[in-house]
């Protein structure tokens, strides 16, 4: 069965043997295969998969950070970085660090 997505060319974290590889397929939300790129691509792509190159860009996966500090937010809120109107995860780097790159080239 074909990936729903690839990313490959770049360094995927894996905490495993070997710590990193450069390619992982991703099936309904979970990673189906990793390993080098040509290999990943060939055995699991399909006319349907979405296709990253990472460039050599490092892939940390599931790194998440979901917390908040309600006082100190509700005491500097009109201060701190605003998210609203950020429409997408994907959107937060460009909307914090417009000068960073993110790997889909967003």
């Amino acid at each position: 069965m074909p990936a729903d997505s690839i990313l490959h060319n770049g360094k995927i974290a894996t905490n495993g043997t070997p710590s990193f590889v450069e390619a992982i397929a991703i099936q309904g939300g979970k990673i189906g295969a990793t390993g080098k790129s040509d290999e990943i691509l060939r055995a699991h792509r399909g006319p349907a998969t979405k296709a990253i190159d990472l460039r050599g860009r490092t892939v940390i996966p599931g790194l998440n950070d979901s917390h908040m500090h309600v006082i100190r937010g509700g005491l500097t809120y009109n201060t701190e970085l605003r998210w609203d109107g950020v429409p997408t995860t994907l959107n937060c780097a460009g909307t914090a660090f417009p000068r960073l790159p993110t790997a889909c080239g967003c």
